[in-house]
Parts: C-alpha cells; structure tokens; sequence
C-alpha cells in the first residue's frame, strides 16, 4: 500500500506541475551531471553520458543543497544501493554485501578509505564540506581499480584550487539531538601552484544517543608543469570518536528505542552498557597526472596509518558479573598500516576511421594489521580463560596484493565503440595469534571486462556489457577460520566470491529539461559468503553457494522551467539463492522442537535485499533567492532470514529543504524523515524463535526526524 500510495501522490503533483513548467521558454543555466567528466574509467577524459558503464555522478553543489551529514546520506537513494545498517552505517550495492565486511571499495582522491581487520568504511569520518564530486559505480570496477571494487565502488573526488583571487567558504549548522557541525576551506591557485586546505567538526549525541565527535584537516596541492602535467601532494588527517549500541529485543526497542543504556529484559533491570570506538588516520599521497593530446599517465604513491581502539562494555554495569570470565568487558588496540603504489598510461593511436587507445596499468597494495587484546577492567592476574581469549584475539596479520591490468579501446567512426580489458591479480595473506595459530593462503585469478557501445549521437550512449571479477575475503574472516578451524571452516578453503556479471545500458542527455540514465543487469556470485554455525554456536563465515541477482535501475533529471525541476531515481532488485546450503533452524510444532539443520536454501531471497526501491524529488525556485526542494524516498519489503519467514514491511519517509542564496551568503532549513517514521533495521538470519513463537530479532532503530538550520559565507 505505501508504494501505491507513493506513485499516486506524486502523480497528482506532476499532473498540477508539468503543465506550468513546460510553458515556460528560458531554461536558468545548471550543471548537468551527464556532462561531467568521469575519472573512475581507465581513461580520464571522457563524459559520463559517453561512459559504458553504470556510474552516478553527485557533484558538490548537490551534496550542499541535500543537507548530507555523511557519505550514506549523499548515496543511499542512488539506484541498486542500499543502506543496510546496525550499529553503524553499511552500504550495499545491488545485494551483494557480506556480514563483517565492506560492501564496496571507498577511495578519496585514489586512496583507500577502507580500514581495519573488516575492511570497513568510516563513514561519519570523510567529511562532505571539501567534495569536488562523488562518482558511484554500480557495476564492477576491478579491472580499472582493483578486486576490492568487485562489488562496486565509490570515488571522492576532493576540491582543487582554482585561477584567481583565493576563496574563503566558512559553514556552521545546528541540528536535531544537539547536532553541531562546521567547516572552513581556503582554495586557490598562483601561477603554477593550487592549493586547497579545509578543516571540519561534528559533535552530535545521535537519535539513538550514540553519540560521534568528529575532527578532520586536508591539504590539497599541486605544482603545475604545464596546463595538462601536474604534481600533486595530498597529506590528511581525520579523528572520530563514536557509540555504538547493542541490538534491542522488541520489548528494548519499544521502551527504550534511543537510549544506548537500557534494561537486559522486563523482568531483569541490570543494564546494557554501549560500545566505543576511537579511529584516528593520517594519510599522505603523492600524484603525478599528465595529459597531451596522445597520451596520458596517472600515478600515485601513498601511505596511511590508522589507530582504532574498540571497547567492549556490555557487561560494565552489571556489579553480579564475574569480572574473571573471558566474556567480561574487554578493550582491542588496532593499529593499521598501508602501503600502495599504482600507475597506468594510454597512447591513442589513429588508423583511418578506426581509433585505438591501449590503457597500461599496475598496482600493488600491502596492509598490515595488529590487534591487542586486554582486560584493562579486570584484576590482574587474569584468570586462565582471559589468558586464552588475550592469546586468540592478539593477531597479527598481512595482505599483499599485486596487480597488473591492460585494456584497449577501440573507436569505429562516430558512432561504435569496443572496449576489452583484462587484469590479474595475486593476493597473499598471514595470519597468526598468540596461542600460537597461523594461516597462509594466496590466490591468483584472471579478471576481464568486455563492452560493446552505440553513440547514436554525442550525447547518447547503448552498451552491453560482460564482465568477471573477484571479490577477495576480508582478514576477519581468516582470523574466524584459525580460531574456529574444523572440518566445516579450514581457512585454506576460503574462496574469493566471483562475480559474473551482464549488463546493458543506455543514457541520453535530451537536453537541461531531460536526461536518461537506465541499466538492466543480471549477476550471478559464486562462492559467497554467509555465517556458519554448528549444532549450538556461530563459527565465522564459509563459502556457502551461489546466488543470482537481477535488476532494472532508472534516472531520470531535469530542470523543465526556471521555476521547476526534478529527479526521479528507481530500482528493481531480485536477489535469490541458486545453489546454496545452510544451517538455519527448522521449525518444529512449537519452539523447543526446533532444530538448526543444513538445509537447501536454494530459490529463497537473498536477506535484506529491497525488491524495489525509489526517491522522487521537486525542486521549486521562487521569489529570486529561495529554493525549496522535497523528496519521498521508497524503501520496499525485504526479508531477514535465508528461508524467508520473516521480513521488514515496506515503508516511505519524506526529506524537505528551504534555502536562501545571496551572492556569497546561504542559509537553509532542513528536515530528513520529516514525518518521523519509527523504522527498525531488524537481524535473525537463522529463523530464530522466542518461546512464545515470537521471532528473535536484533534491533537496530534508524533515525527519525532531523531538523538543521545552517548558514555558509564565502568571501
């Protein structure tokens, strides 16, 4: 019901809009994101509309007018992704995500933002106030950027400093659950050298009281040899410190939905401590990017470092808790190191009618990560069960990965295309604790991509493409595999999930009034990964089978009048086991006659995965200045365990904003989830019942309303 009342209602409001805006003759003048020049592609100077792929451009200005407070709000409406959440934000493209790892590869200006044993994304820690754009590729991307984009990726292009007087651009806002953000950049260019430096805060106490202090700087220079060679040094730093809360039960969630402290149960009132988190990261990079008229090189050469301390707490108010038990509060010191160096270069020849440019690249990445295990709560001496759990969860580790990738355009006339591309990669892992245990297992395995491309103008494009990638485990789940290794989970027979994928696409830039992006795609993964749990207990991840994914995904912008524009986004998403088991439960006459059994799940829905999804939006300018904008944001149902039996209904929310501009002077009002619809996130992807035949869920409430008033100047 709520999607037909979603196509309804706006239907009547383009019934009323459209005729208005359609009469009007002049067309304010706007950046037009099929326009854009896409750098994702192994070739750099190339518009999106001209790109055969599935890629979404959101540039700065977007962001600014959206109000986002972090990546998840500028990407989570794109088409085929989805925000697929706990404690913390997690993104999922086109349902291809695993528990405990990233669901896509994050780079800001060609560096990894993805960090730690999981291969996680701090989100709340890239800020949003220094984007130049944001390229999102759907698709796989594991040719041009490496196996860990084989679920796709999202590039953060940060601001350079431009010709001219130098810019000063100050922003402060304040917001709901005493949400205080700000920022401030200074961007310029001399002769032959740009430089762009911006520092930003954020303090908020969250919705469900978990609360973040984020602190970030970045320095963004180059020297310019000439207009098209430029070196560049990028060098940052970013620290947030966050809560995060446990799962709740139904009775929590409905008594206690935004405390981070709260009861065990109605009938036991010791409470349930939070997690923190503390994750602090230097980063810097050298670039040396070149264009001339026949040929290009890009290269880049960087190091990071991440400090994350976990604390544990769950157990910290309860004063009956033995504090020598190896399940009492704990903290994990991680440290993490990275080392990467990739470059690549293309000539483009010419032979009569036919256009031929070859892409030359190599890369190779190596990241080291420790983790320290302690009781810094417990009195010492610990007692041997500590001891044991210290040995188990102090680790060390290492991946290595080594790549090299070639591909060839080739350019018939005006109007044809083909592109083939192919990458090996080789992946090497160590893994070892204190007990002593180790692993070491490598992989090496071929990549390829071929596309085909119509242009029936210069700005259209048709593609199809076919396309094998590899996705490669994460160290989590090597270190899971050591410490529970037994004949259903050895560590040697972790497998990369494989990704088959076809796709077609076309997109057509009618003009400002009009522009079409639509992708159908159908993808099959092998070997991918789900939770593996014995007769009584859980015990890591496994290679459980294979699954087919299936989808249509549509954009459509535009700006019909001075007065009026648009944006509809949509996606259909059928994600289903193919050839897969698992132990899930198996229902008996009641609960206590239920049974955890291998069982076929082949044909059931992949969890989590919304069968459609939808945001449509109006912009309306008035009165000079003023622009309010709106967007009715669709999420359909989806189920939470692998034989369907329990599911998340469908449901709307509503996103509005007024601002006011003034040459260099802006202040706005928003309101996300305007209506305040209570929405839980919910987990059980066993079929776990309660003894009343109730299902056990974990949940994890998501925000409800937000409101934000923010001012920016520029001088």
């Amino acid at each position: 019901m709520h999607g037909l009342r979603f196509v309804v209602y706006w239907t009547v409001v383009l019934a009323f809009c459209l005729p208005m805006a359609v009469g009007a003759d002049e067309i304010a003048e706007e950046t037009v994101k099929l326009r854009e020049v896409v750098v994702s592609a192994p070739r750099t100077d190339r518009k999106l509309v001209e790109t055969p792929a599935s890629i979404t451009v959101i540039t700065g200005e977007e962001i600014e007018e959206m109000g986002a407070r972090n990546i998840v709000d500028v990407v989570k409406n794109i088409p085929g992704v989805v925000k697929d959440s706990d404690s913390r934000d997690r993104l999922t493209f086109r349902g291809n995500r695993s528990s405990q790892s990233a669901g896509v590869l994050v780079l800001i200006d060609g560096v990894p933002a993805n960090t730690g044993i999981s291969g996680y994304s701090e989100y709340d820690a890239i800020p949003v106030s220094n984007i130049e754009r944001i390229e999102v590729l759907r698709s796989s991307g594991s040719v041009a950027l490496g196996p860990d984009a084989a679920r796709g990726a999202i590039n953060i292009i940060t601001k350079k400093g431009q010709k001219g007087a130098p810019q000063v651009k100050t922003t402060v806002s304040y917001g709901s659950w005493e949400t205080w953000k700000a920022s401030a950049s200074v961007t310029g260019r001399t002769a032959d050298l740009d430089y762009a430096f911006s520092a930003s805060g954020l303090d908020t106490d969250g919705y469900a009281d978990d609360s973040k202090q984020r602190g970030t700087a970045r320095l963004n220079s180059g020297y310019h040899f000439s207009e098209d060679t430029r070196l560049g040094i990028n060098l940052s730093w970013q620290k947030v410190d966050y809560d995060t809360i446990y799962g709740k039960s139904e009775w929590q969630v409905e008594n206690y939905r935004r405390e981070k402290i709260f009861p065990t149960s109605e009938t036991n009132p010791t409470l349930v401590h939070h997690r923190e988190n503390e994750n602090e990261n230097t980063t810097v990079s050298l670039t040396f990017n070149t264009e001339k008229a026949n040929y290009f090189v890009n290269s880049l050469v960087s190091y990071d470092h991440t400090d994350h301390v976990y604390d544990y707490l769950p157990k910290r108010l309860n004063p009956t808790y033995s504090k020598t038990s190896s399940y009492y509060d704990y903290r994990e010191d991680r440290d993490q190191d990275r080392y990467m160096g990739k470059i690549s270069g293309g000539y483009h020849f010419f032979f009569g009618g036919v256009n031929y440019t070859p892409v030359l690249g190599a890369d190779y990445e190596k990241i080291e990560f420790d983790q320290e295990k302690s009781y810094p709560w417990s009195p010492s001496p610990l007692s041997s069960s500590q001891e044991t759990a210290v040995a188990e969860g102090s680790i060390d580790t290492e991946r290595k990965r080594y790549g090299a990738f070639m591909s060839n355009e080739l350019d018939f006339g005006e109007h044809w295309e083909l592109n083939v591309s192919g990458r090996i990669d080789r992946v090497e892992y160590e893994v070892q604790n204190e007990v002593p245990e180790e692993v070491a297992k490598d992989h090496e395995d071929f990549s390829w991509d071929i596309t085909p491309a119509f242009h029936p103008s210069s700005d259209s494009t048709i593609y199809i493409s076919a396309s094998r990638s590899y996705w490669y485990p994460v160290l989590q789940y090597y270190t899971y595999a050591m410490k529970y290794g037994d004949d259903q989970n050895r560590a040697e027979d972790l497998e990369p999930e494989e990704y088959l994928t076809y796709e077609l696409g076309y997109k057509h830039y009618f003009g400002p009034k009009f522009s079409l992006a639509l992708t159908a795609y159908t993808m099959t993964v092998k070997d991918k990964f789900l939770s593996l749990y014995d007769e009584s207990d859980w015990k890591g991840y496994q290679n459980v089978g294979e699954s087919e994914h299936r989808g249509v995904e549509l954009e459509l912008d535009g700006r019909l009048c001075p007065y009026f524009g648009y944006r509809l986004r949509g996606a259909y998403q059928h994600a289903e086991w193919d050839d897969a088991t698992f132990r899930a439960y198996v229902w008996g006459d009641t609960p206590a006659d239920d049974t955890r059994e291998n069982v076929d799940i082949s044909g059931e829905k992949v969890p989590h995965v919304p069968e459609f999804t939808g945001t449509l939006g109006l912009d309306f300018y008035f009165l000079e200045y003023f622009k309010f904008s709106t967007d009715v944001n669709y999420y359909g149902r989806q189920y939470v365990d692998v034989l369907n039996r329990y599911e998340i209904d469908d449901y709307v929310t509503t996103d509005a904003m007024l601002s006011y501009t003034r040459e260099n002077f802006k202040i706005w009002m928003l309101a996300n989830n305007l209506f305040d619809r209570e929405v839980e996130n919910k987990f059980n992807e066993t079929g776990d019942r309660n003894a009343d035949g109730s299902p056990n869920y974990l949940y994890y409430p998501l925000d409800g309303r937000y409101l934000e008033i923010g001012v920016s100047v520029e001088f």
